[in-house]
């Protein structure tokens, strides 16, 4: 029975022929839809469940804002991986590795390391202080009302501009994948999430989480194993079969002549290129920037902090962030495997074909190790993959809808509109009407970014959470001259910094440049046709259409048309400002401390230091 299965994967998995490829090209990805929908049927009725066993037992503001700190370090520990590992990882960077090798790795790693400054400067502090939000903790000592509002103001920057592209994403994936309309899409992904916070509160986010993460790292696994069945689950020769692929060798021979670099190579060498740096990430300074922001960003970004204050003490904090480290960085291993094995198994035209990103990498990776396009097993285990990667969405949209709405609601309303004096009926209340407001700016946001390229708003929210969130926050903690006037002076001002420069960055849409573009491929085509021989006429008449079509999208487009900030070319050269604002946010918090006096901030840093470091006099989540 063994050996029968293995023969028959090892059939299944052999490289696909160029017929397989058009065919798989020309049709839809999914020709069963109803085992897609049973099991996307499974997956949300499962949850719905959940949520409403949950919202029995809230009952407190501590209930609903972090499940009254009673949940366990490996429980929290795999809901920070459930709330961590987003369709950027498991759909995004399995893609980018499957176009691009070794670059796509690249983010998986400083997704991963990114948890090693949580560990070591923010979970047990932050914990020991025994809050809700990153107001809480700067509050902590410096002025109340002020820090609340404009660390809150921050918080939601980051969670919606993280939030979208997840909506946006989800939507787009699902649609291409079994069909399901897009607006369709974005208000089924919005109204789960709502349920999820308003009814049932931080457990229900937190079981949500829980199953999504167990299911992520369970799919993944299984489709390493099945990658690796035909090797023998002997790596080297999986790579090597990687490294001599047809498909792999063709695709980096365009990418490589696109570049004008390597032209030279032909062969085992273009195989061995895909595992090496550059064919993505070239720019180095792109690259130490992106780093930064994915390294430093995570240490502050409001859903994962919240997941602190979750448990009991500052030990359980710790160790929470040890058991989402082991499960992302399973979660990880496996989804580079997947990567490659799409490259492999699959082929990059076909991929590129139906996502030009590489997002449809994973489920389809999981189609041909099944059966392929077309079979019952190829479709079931694409259905599963795409209900995998939809609870994936769901779970980070509901953490992330949690977040801004604790910030609204306990920064904004409690804290700094009623002074701290609120009942716990008013403040679930107050949580509940945010998590409305949240939930409806983001969906209506993500319905009219259709066809939008929202990719820099996740650099955004990273940045941002660098920017502001971090500097204030570290800051606060542990030097002893900040003030109230610099966290606050470094919230709006590295926000602002953030912000700005992601305007004037090459992320945003330049139509004059797209004008500019278009005009240099209806030239080429011009150069195309004016060799083409005149008995040719099959080839002359594509590209004449290509000229056409060309023609009419440069004349849609004005000649002095401008971004939305009135530029017609951006201003800097980097897509991720993080290596510009981090440093801007950190020095307005270090200069205006320096030249400002704050006696209360003062005062209170023996007591916070104490604090800080014992856990003694924290207000715990349960009772604050």
């Amino acid at each position: 029975m063994r050996t029968s299965l293995r023969t028959a994967v090892a059939a299944a998995c052999v490289a696909p022929t160029a017929p397989a490829l058009a065919a798989g090209v020309a049709g839809s990805a999914v020709s069963h839809r109803l085992l897609t929908w049973a099991m996307f049927g499974l997956v949300i009725a499962s949850t719905l469940l959940i949520t409403w066993f949950a919202s029995r037992s809230n009952r407190t503001a501590g209930d609903f804002y972090t499940a009254g700190g009673s949940i366990g370090p490996a429980k929290n520990g795999l809901a920070i991986a459930g709330d961590y590992l987003s369709a950027a990882a498991f759909l995004g960077a399995s893609g980018l590795i499957a176009l691009y090798g070794f670059d796509g790795t690249i983010y998986l790693v400083g997704f991963f390391a990114a948890f090693i400054p949580v560990l070591l400067f923010i979970a047990e502090p932050c914990r020991n202080l025994g809050r809700y939000t990153i107001g809480d903790v700067l509050v902590a000592r410096n002025g109340f009302r002020a820090t609340k509002a404009v660390s809150a103001v921050s918080s939601v920057v980051v969670a919606l501009a993280y939030m979208i592209p997840q909506i946006v994403g989800g939507a787009v994936i699902v649609r291409a994948l079994v069909g399901i309309d897009y607006d369709v899409s974005v208000c089924g992904v919005g109204g789960l999430m709502l349920v999820y916070v308003a009814c049932g509160g931080m457990k229900a986010t937190t079981w949500v989480q829980v199953i999504k993460a167990a299911l992520l790292i369970g799919a993944s696994f299984f489709l390493v194993v099945l990658a690796w069945l035909p090797f023998g689950f002997r790596v080297p020769a999986f790579m090597d079969a990687v490294v001599h692929s047809p498909l792999v060798q063709a695709h980096v021979a365009s990418i490589v002549a696109a570049h004008g670099a390597n032209a030279g190579l032909a062969g085992e060498a273009l195989g061995w290129r895909f595992l090496e740096p550059g064919l993505y990430l070239n720019k180095p300074l792109e690259l130490l920037s992106l780093g930064l922001a994915l390294v430093l960003g995570t240490a502050a970004m409001p859903h994962i902090l919240m997941r602190l204050f979750t448990v009991k003490d500052a030990k359980a904090a710790r160790q929470s962030v040890m058991w989402a480290m082991l499960g992302i960085g399973v979660c990880h291993l496996s989804i580079i495997v997947i990567g490659f094995a799409a490259a492999y198994f699959v082929g990059a035209p076909l991929i590129a074909s139906l996502d030009k990103g590489g997002n449809l990498a994973a489920p389809l990776l999981a189609q041909a190790l099944t059966g392929g396009q077309g079979s019952v097993g190829g479709d079931l285990m694409l259905a599963f993959i795409a209900a995998v990667a939809f609870a994936t969405i769901v779970a980070v949209v509901a953490g992330l809808t949690l977040a801004a709405a604790s910030s609204l609601a306990h920064d904004v309303y409690v804290g700094a509109i009623r002074h701290g004096n609120a009942t716990d009926r008013q403040q679930v209340t107050a949580a509940r009407v945010a998590t409305l407001a949240v939930g409806a700016v983001a969906v209506g946001v993500s319905i009219l970014e259709r066809g939008q390229n929202v990719a820099q708003l996740v650099g955004l929210g990273y940045a941002v959470a660098a920017s502001a969130n971090l500097p204030a926050l570290v800051l606060t903690l542990y030097w002893r001259r900040t003030t109230t006037q610099g966290v606050l002076v470094g919230i709006v001002g590295g926000t602002l910094a953030a912000v700005s420069l992601v305007l004037v960055s090459p992320n945003m849409t330049y139509p004059s440049m797209i004008r500019d573009q278009a005009l240099q491929q209806i030239a080429a085509v011009d150069a195309q046709l004016a060799a083409t021989p005149a008995s040719d006429a099959e080839r002359i008449e594509q590209l004449t259409k290509r000229r056409a079509a060309t023609q009419a999208s440069a004349d849609a487009i004005a000649p002095d048309a401008t971004s939305i900030v009135g530029l017609k070319a951006p201003l800097i050269g980097l897509r991720n400002p993080g290596i510009i604002s981090i440093p801007v946010g950190f020095l307005l918090v270090v200069l205006v401390s320096l030249f400002t006096r704050d006696a209360t901030a003062r005062d209170r840093w023996a007591e916070l230091v104490v604090r800080r470091e014992t856990g003694y006099g924290a207000i715990s989540a349960a009772d604050h």
